[in-house]
């Protein structure tokens, strides 16, 4: 192609003597001239399209052809275009540049992604109250109500409200003395979980069954483990972007530009988004972002979204396993509800209160195992 090039550049400048030389002598090599015509013709009537598998390697090949000259660039003609390498050529650097294709043009390597999202929680929580109440009724039944007061001859008695001591001094009928009304302190167990408090009751009363008094304790105690696994995965090329998702999309108002109300959509999925690339050693890069999205609480003109998400760049052998991130949460409540004074006192104040406890842990791990296909089979 070189001495082409240089046949070439004599001719004009044999061309270019000629006009300004008056008598001009004869300065053109025949052979050499013969030469150039039959590879030029060689270049017109050798034209072969190459087939190669990466745009990369044809934008390579191409610019390999198009050094040199001007003149040289427009004779290799070399069009890249959709993976499609067309040249003209002469036989000998076609023969080249199919050398160079069969040791470059090699299959895409594709890689297998697959992502493992554990969200693990675990629940506990207890608690404990007291019912405490007491009736008289020997005033309902006919004798003398309540506790004499020393020698005055005046008396006292005891109710759970105001309904209660009526009833149970006479003031009104007996209707007003219930289990309810009875009652000093109310202070049961919490249900937990969506469960019923367990409960044991003891009365203490007199020999003729007229004075009472009546305690009843409950208590719960739950505990709940729960976990849920998500595992999207997805093939791609060595270099190229793949994307998969699921999930729901939950309509919301928004305003327009025009004051009116229009309605959108807002996506709640379990997103892979990765890239993969293969370094020269067989581990491979992955550009990740991983998002797994569940409903929240409805709110006013639409549905508020939970998001979970990581995005980072990792370097994970070929088919290890790398956690990329994760997220714990802790949450833990006590409360205390008592009388005043009375549930302070030691020991017998727990007749007098209600002890709630609760914890709740929330963890999430983000899993990712790379692994490359050497054939189609691996990946059925």
């Amino acid at each position: 192609m070189l001495d082409i090039l240089l046949l070439r550049k004599d001719l004009a400048s044999a061309v270019e003597r000629l006009h300004t030389r008056k008598n001009p002598q004869p300065f053109l090599n025949v052979a050499a001239f013969q030469a150039l015509e039959a590879e030029r013709k060689t270049l017109q009537t050798r034209t072969e399209e190459l087939q190669a598998q990466r745009n990369q390697l044809s934008k390579q090949i191409g610019m390999l052809m198009g050094q040199g000259d001007k003149a040289g660039a427009e004779a290799a003609k070399a069009q890249v275009a959709a993976s499609k390498l067309e040249l003209e050529q002469s036989a000998s650097r076609l023969e080249q540049i199919q050398d160079m294709i069969a040791k470059l043009d090699v299959p895409v390597r594709q890689v297998l992604i697959e992502a493992r999202i554990v969200e693990a929680s675990d629940t506990f929580g207890k608690s404990l109250g007291v019912k405490l109440g007491g009736a008289d009724l020997r005033g309902i039944r006919g004798g003398d109500a309540g506790y004499g007061l020393g020698s005055s001859g005046n008396r006292v008695a005891l109710g759970g409200n105001y309904n209660a001591i009526t009833s149970t001094t006479g003031q009104t009928d007996a209707a007003g003395l219930t289990s309810l009304t009875s009652q000093f302190v109310n202070l049961p167990a919490s249900g937990l979980a969506g469960a019923t408090p367990a409960s044991f009751a003891i009365s203490l009363f007199s020999s003729a069954a007229n004075r009472f008094l009546n305690l009843e304790i409950s208590a719960l105690e739950a505990d709940g483990k729960g976990r849920v696994v998500s595992s999207p995965r997805v093939v791609t090329a060595d270099q190229t972007k793949a994307l998969i998702e699921q999930g729901t999309e939950f309509p919301y108002e928004q305003a327009t530009a025009s004051g009116a109300t229009s309605i959108a959509f807002r996506k709640a999925v379990l997103k892979l988004e990765v890239t993969p690339q293969i370094t020269p050693e067989g581990n491979i890069i992955l550009d990740l972002d991983v998002n797994k999205d569940s409903p929240g609480t409805e709110v006013r003109g639409g549905m508020s979204i939970n998001t979970k998400r990581v995005k980072t760049q990792v370097l994970v052998e070929n088919g290890g396993t790398v956690v990329i991130g994760g997220i714990f949460e802790l949450t833990e409540r006590e409360s205390e509800n008592k009388v005043p004074v009375l549930g302070d006192v030691p020991v017998l104040g727990n007749l007098f209160k209600q002890r709630t406890r609760q914890a709740e842990k929330q963890e999430m791990l983000v899993f990712i195992t790379p692994k490359m296909i050497s054939d189609r089979g691996a990946v059925r």
